[in-house]
């Protein structure tokens, strides 16, 4: 079937995925619920198989890596690339011989000879479905610059990032301060006016910044500032000194001309004379206007006998008036065209100071690529890769986008390639996010085979032709209608037998629910709130219905129950969710919310654990603590909060509880330690029972993995505290990461932005708010002869106009997606809405998308609505026009569930209850000492974690910041371990550490004058002679070593006296030291050593130890190095460490023979290490040996209890 667009005149074929010709450049416009991704997963089964006659089929049969597929999203993505797979596979499984019913595999299998030869193929192509080249169109633009590099000029080492907000931020707080801050203070002022900060002037210039092509047409503005000051302000500064020069005779001749007495020229003359006597630059009082001095102002408000005042100011403000210079429409112009440039131009110059990439980037580095590419090398190559290139929701394209295929193919278009632009433009509507339909229609253009798809199979008979009634009542659908042509659809052949009763009766595809307001226009307040409860009550009454088994869904002879998750409320906003969601809250039904708009960090929670994080960061301070247990995740009362201040003990309770966090967030991270406080506070449990709970929880985790995120990068918890302050100030909502996550999957009433909706369908749609209009006041539009797009800085009224006309279409393109989201029914709440509380009883109706079609585009009186509905329904029996119920029903009360009585199954099984993971600290945590003197507790088998001993008895004075007066414990033990770990070694080798030192110290909390000290111990350790000649750490290179490597030793079975038995006998330190007590294991034994490294041949294990043995260097000597050894059981942890290191050497090193390659173990004590000590303090090493190793190693396998008598 082949038709003509309205006045396009191009034909239009429908399109028969059979038939349709896989070569050449073509246009697809499937309409909603036609099966897009069905189209194409067909058109991609025939490709891999080879299909078609000589018009239709490609040259050959295409492999995977050779069909392009780009979508805009990784979901659609993902969705795409397992339907094509499952599409291939139901294809080969029907060529083996398993029954398929699908129409176009059945067609295949007969159309098709050589099926061996066809399953061959399919066989490779679904092998093959993880390299298939589906991408999103980034995906697709990264992977051709890789593979292009040399003729796209991409440097190898650029870092691609997601999100661009700080290095955006960065180049607007630059502009602002090189370029505002400079300014005299009543410039200044009048800035002020147009942005209060750096952020606002960003929120109006974002979008902008990533329109590509973009024209900044200004006619009529200063070029620059010095331009600005001397054509547009120095004359109104004149004709302000002018007044101020003889203001007496100018307020006299105002005040004796005989105007009417309370007339604002006269009422607010002195105002203006203060305005005149002051240093702003317009009036700032209320109704303050030069134009209230003009002629004609004067005019109209004297007496009949009143005398026109004389001054030449009068004549003066005239002239000035008719050059129609507004001082802050001009300054604002001429700043936002600087700051278009040179922030563009600030950005460009950090990514590249960086080497980084944006999203953005990755389109405009390929789009350059091609221009300079005089010899077209690049298109051919990606040609010559891609035969075929499928561009899905191609509607949603810009003009860089479209230009890289373009240059690609259609430019260059060869007789076996082919691309395939697959889009409905009646459903573009992300324009916020620069999708452009212009570019679109310009594509439409220069395409000249054009296809639709023109069977829904997603809704019934009776809503298809509803939607085509709909929007064939205006003559130009969609505005643009040469290029947005309305083709109607027809319904399934299956459509008719599907169908919602609603007590036994069926229900209307579309409902209009009508509130004329007795002929009166309604204010957009209140239509809010009336549709609001109307929606509620309806969704009350049919799941009532539903559960009684009266409002059921029928379909292919069988009826299932309505459920809430069947229906869905269609918003354009947050705030228009959130009234919904209370409503519904209020008749006792549950909801979830929707978008893909909307920052976590717009949300209440944000708030609420930045005051937690400030209370945790200083619990001390009274005012932050109770700010933070006043906030609604602590949710702590007033009456509580009182009894704080009364009470001592439980303030100090609550310092005490917040200085806990304070120190989990330091040990363990920011995650760990809001999770800590909601569980101690039972958060989780008092928010799940509050309304809309589960949003609120899902948040306020959602944040937290966001800090935890962050952390990773930051240096301090206040630096994370104040990044989290800056995501709250400007969040951004583009950002994948702040993205509102799904709070439930529960079977809940969907409350839904329409723009998150599309893709979507539900079986009930309520449209409550479809009659709002929002009318813009952007000056950016498109030129409509080459689509290029215009930002008119005056915003001049023909501008305004030009640009409201299209957020007019892109309105009804959100009405278009909105209603073909139903399958079966819609409601659509429609009263004469007027804007805000206006006291007009004029209607905005027809600035709405339901309004234009509804009256073709003109204003509709309020007493005339019902009659233009009543003309629309006449051309349908399947719409119904109704008041919005108002009365009220019983609460909601979903069906009590018949649980199952569950009891716990009989275990049958055997534990092996011997079996277990041990580790050196749980053999050597009972260890009884054969010394007076206490032992303290061993730390726990962590990575990086030491212990320490209690500090000996010194009367050595030492200064209070040296390394002896460090504080001890664990947590300061985990610190030293760290500057190990993480040294860059390239650096220390240079001796310049100190920025690292002092920031780790800042960053775990400690004070900055420690870093001398600390710095000293790291350079000391790393350049100490560990054998006493040239055996240094600093010396080693990264592949020389292995930090925290950890491992697990298999047990076959282990008993303390037999391993007490092994050591006291090979060992002089384990003699000496107490018996171990441990229970048999059986298992394995995990550890991890600090560092492993190789040196002239030869393995060694060394580990840090951060225990005070005294104030002095030689309080750290082998003797009392020993003593702390047999104290804390280390000679146990350097025995196992051997074990391990031993084993693996066995495994990894050629004839490997322990004399020859095991170098030993080295224990350095951290604080008593000095250069050049030929004592050698602060180190101790041992070398067990070889037999005593080998019986440790039979004895953990089992093969040898007689090696320990």
């Amino acid at each position: 079937m082949t038709h003509a667009s309205q006045k396009n005149q191009q034909p239009i074929h429908t399109l028969d995925p059979f038939t349709f010709p896989l070569h050449g450049s073509r246009l697809i416009e499937a309409s909603a619920g036609t099966g897009k991704t069905y189209t194409i997963a067909s058109l991609y089964l025939r490709l891999v198989l080879g299909h078609g006659n000589e018009e239709s089929r490609h040259c050959q049969p295409l492999t995977v890596d050779q069909i392009l597929v780009v979508t805009f999203t990784d979901a659609a993505t993902g969705e795409l690339k397992d339907r094509i797979r499952s599409r291939i596979h139901d294809a080969r499984l029907a060529f083996i011989g398993e029954p398929s019913d699908d129409p176009l595999i059945q067609r295949l299998m007969r159309e098709l000879d050589q099926h061996d030869y066809r399953i061959q193929l399919l066989l490779t192509a679904e092998q093959q479905m993880d390299e298939a080249a589906i991408f999103t169109i980034h995906g697709f633009c990264q992977r051709m610059l890789k593979q292009h590099a040399f003729e796209s000029g991409t440097l190898f080492s650029s870092e691609l990032i997601s999100d661009i907000e700080p290095l955006l931020k960065t180049s607007v707080a630059d502009f602002w301060r090189k370029k505002l801050y400079p300014l005299d203070k009543p410039l200044a002022a009048l800035i002020r006016k147009c942005w209060k900060s750096p952020e606002d002037l960003l929120l109006n210039i974002r979008n902008w910044l990533s329109l590509y092509g973009l024209t900044v047409d200004n006619p009529k503005l200063p070029d620059s500032l010095d331009a600005f000051h001397s054509d547009c302000l120095q004359p109104w500064l004149a004709l302000k000194q002018q007044w101020r020069d003889d203001a007496d005779t100018i307020n006299e001749q105002i005040t004796n001309c005989g105007m009417i007495s309370n007339r604002k020229p006269l009422t607010r003359l002195g105002l203006m004379n203060d305005f005149i006597a002051s240093d702003e630059l317009i009036p700032s009082f209320k109704d303050g206007s030069w134009a209230l001095y003009s002629t004609e102002t004067l005019q109209k408000n004297l007496t009949k006998k009143g005398v026109l005042p004389q001054h030449p100011i009068f004549k003066r403000i005239d002239e000035l008036l008719e050059t129609g210079s507004d001082l802050k429409v001009s300054l604002k112009g001429v700043i936002l065209k600087e700051a278009l440039f040179q922030i563009k131009e600030q950005l460009l110059r950090l990514k590249a100071q960086k080497h980084q990439l944006s999203f953005d980037d990755l389109l405009s580095n390929l789009a350059l690529a091609f221009d300079t590419d005089t010899d077209s090398y690049l298109a051919s190559a990606i040609r010559d890769q891609f035969r075929i290139a499928m561009i899905d929701e191609f509607q949603d394209t810009d003009p860089l986008q479209y230009s890289i295929f373009n240059h690609i193919y259609i430019d260059n278009e060869d007789a076996d390639t082919g691309l395939f632009m697959i889009g409905d433009p009646k459903q573009a509507i992300y324009a916020f996010r620069g999708a452009d339909i212009f570019t679109y229609m310009q594509a439409r253009h220069q395409v000249n085979a054009h296809y639709t798809l023109g069977t829904n199979w997603r809704s019934t008979t009776a809503m298809v032709e509803t939607v085509n009634t709909v929007f064939r009542h205006a003559d130009s659908p969609f505005i643009y209608d040469d290029d947005i042509p309305f083709e109607p659809v027809q319904p399934s052949p299956l459509a008719s037998r599907k169908q919602l009763m609603d007590h036994e009766q069926p229900i209307p595809a579309m409902t209009f629910w009508l509130d004329d307001n007795d002929g009166n226009t309604l204010g957009n307040t209140e239509y809010a709130e009336r549709m609001t409860q109307a929606t509620a009550l309806e969704i009350n009454r049919l799941l009532t219905a539903a559960d009684q088994k009266q409002c059921m869904i029928q379909k292919e002879g069988s009826a299932t129950a309505l459920q809430p998750g069947d229906i869905a409320v269609l918003v354009r906003t947050k705030h228009q969710g959130q009234v919904i969601r209370e409503a519904l809250a209020q008749q006792g039904i549950p909801s979830i919310y929707l978008s893909n708009s909307d920052s976590v960090y717009s949300c209440q929670e944000a708030v609420d654990i930045q005051r937690i994080l400030y209370a945790c960061l200083s619990p001390t301070n009274e005012r932050v603590l109770k700010a933070a247990l006043a906030t609604q995740l602590l949710n702590l009362d007033a009456a509580s909060l009182d009894a704080l201040n009364r009470d001592e003990e439980a303030w100090e309770s609550a310092v005490e509880e917040f200085s806990d966090y304070h120190n989990i967030w330091l040990q363990r991270g920011v995650l760990p330690m809001l999770r800590s406080m909601m569980s101690r506070r039972g958060v989780a449990e008092q928010l799940i029972t509050s309304t809309f709970g589960e949003r609120r929880l899902t948040d306020a985790l959602h944040i937290g993995e966001c800090l935890s995120v962050a952390s990773q990068t930051l240096e301090s918890p206040h630096a994370l505290v104040r990044w989290l302050g800056e995501q709250i100030k400007s969040p951004n909502e583009k950002a994948d990461e702040q993205q509102l996550h799904l709070e439930s999957e529960r079977n809940l009433v969907k409350v839904v932005t329409i723009h998150k909706s599309k893709g979507l369908e539900y079986n009930v749609v309520f449209l409550p708010f479809i009659c709002g209009s929002k009318p813009t006041n952007s000056p950016l539009f498109h030129d409509q002869d080459n689509g290029e797009a215009i930002l008119e800085l005056t915003y001049a009224e023909e501008s305004l106009e030009k640009a409201d006309k299209e957020r007019l279409a892109e309105d009804l393109r959100l009405l278009y997606v909105a209603l073909t989201r139903s399958v079966h029914r819609c409601y659509l709440g429609i009263a004469p809405v007027k804007p805000g509380n206006s006291k007009s009883n004029k209607t905005h109706l027809h600035l709405s998308a339901f309004g234009y079609l509804l009256n073709k585009g003109q204003e509709i009186a309020a007493p005339d609505l019902a009659e233009k509905l009543q003309a629309l329904s006449d051309h349908s029996t399947h719409i119904n026009i109704l008041p919005p119920p108002t009365d009220s029903i019983p609460r909601y009360l979903p069906p009590k569930k018949e649980e199952p009585e569950l009891k716990a199954r009989s275990f049958s099984g055997r534990i092996e209850k011997e079996w277990w993971v041990t580790s050196y600290s749980a053999l050597s945590k009972n260890s009884h000492g054969r010394h007076s003197q206490p032992t303290p507790d061993a730390s726990l088998e962590t990575a990086g974690h030491d212990m320490e001993v209690a500090e000996e008895e010194n009367t050595t004075i030492v200064d209070e910041f040296s390394l002896f007066q460090f504080p001890k414990g664990a947590r300061p033990g985990t610190f030293m371990h760290s500057l190990f770990e993480d040294v860059d070694m390239d650096v220390a080798r240079t001796g310049a550490i100190t920025d690292f030192v002092t920031e780790r110290l800042i960053k775990e909390g400690y004070e900055e004058h420690w870093t001398p000290s600390i710095e000293n111990m790291v350079l000391n350790c790393l350049n100490a002679r560990l054998d006493g000649k040239n055996m240094r750490l600093m010396d080693l290179s990264d592949n020389a070593r292995r930090v925290e490597m950890e491992f697990y030793l298999p047990i076959s079975q282990l008993n303390a006296s037999s391993l007490n038995r092994l050591i006291v006998r090979h060992d002089k330190l384990s003699a000496r030291a107490g018996e171990l007590e441990f229970m048999q294991v059986k298992g394995m034994l995990k550890g991890f050593i600090d560092l492993t490294f190789e040196y002239q041949g030869r393995w060694y294990v060394l580990d840090y130890k951060s225990n005070h043995l005294g104030n002095s260097s030689e309080n750290y000597s082998r003797y009392n190095m020993a003593q702390v050894m047999v104290e804390h059981r280390y000679d146990l942890q350097y025995q196992l460490y051997s074990l391990a290191l031993h084993r693996l050497l066995k495994q990894r090193v050629p004839d490997y023979d322990y004399e020859q390659h095991f170098g030993g173990v080295i224990y350095l004590f951290l604080r008593g290490v000095q250069p050049d000590d030929s004592e050698r303090h602060g180190i101790y090493d041992h070398r067990p040996e070889q037999s005593f190793i080998e019986a440790l190693d039979q004895l953990f396998a089992g093969e040898q209890e007689a090696a320990t008598c």
